[in-house]
């Protein structure tokens, strides 16, 4: 799984710098958005509802296809699972590309690394998994205002502790 994410990132990457560098004339500009996600850990049993924001810029406006870059935050949730506590969030960089299937209805899919801050706690001792891991990510999104998108997303964090968010939110674009 890590290769392929590795992979993945490193194919988005590459194609965004190409696109980018090419030309900024095409870009759509700065686009911000923010959301409410259903979190969960693998091996814990729960979840939790969690904020995520973020920041992107257009910089491939295509006919066929859009680039964006975008940072972010994520909660990942707070867990307490059998007496171990755990605290979990990311900041991430990706690269996006968006499909639009009409007008008003596009798909993307993203894919970065995600700065993963992971803290345990047990009665004993406590302890921080942190790093720098591969993240990705499916979505749809329907345009409300042309600058308004509302959207849906899966994103999978490959950390110690694997997290996967699903949730809704808003993009207004400027």
């Amino acid at each position: 799984m890590k290769a392929m994410m590795s992979s993945l990132t490193k194919v988005v990457t590459l194609t965004v710098l190409f696109f980018g560098l090419q030309s900024f004339t095409h870009a759509g500009g700065l686009y911000i958005g923010a959301g409410v996600y259903n979190a969960e850990i693998d091996d814990l049993e729960g979840d939790e509802t969690v904020p995520a924001a973020f920041i992107g810029y257009n910089i491939w406006d295509g006919t066929l296809f859009m680039l964006s870059v975008e940072a972010g935050y994520y909660d990942l949730g707070d867990y307490d699972d059998k007496g171990v506590e755990i605290e979990t969030d990311a900041l991430t960089l990706a690269g996006v590309v968006y499909l639009p299937i009409t007008s008003l209805f596009e798909v993307y899919a993203k894919a970065g690394m995600a700065q993963v801050s992971v803290d345990i706690e047990t009665a004993t001792r406590s302890y921080d998994e942190d790093g720098t891991e591969a993240f990705a990510g499916i979505g749809f999104a329907i345009d409300i205002l042309d600058t308004i998108d509302i959207y849906v997303e899966y994103l999978t964090f490959d950390t110690e502790v694997e997290s996967t968010l699903v949730g809704a939110g808003v993009r207004l674009a400027f």
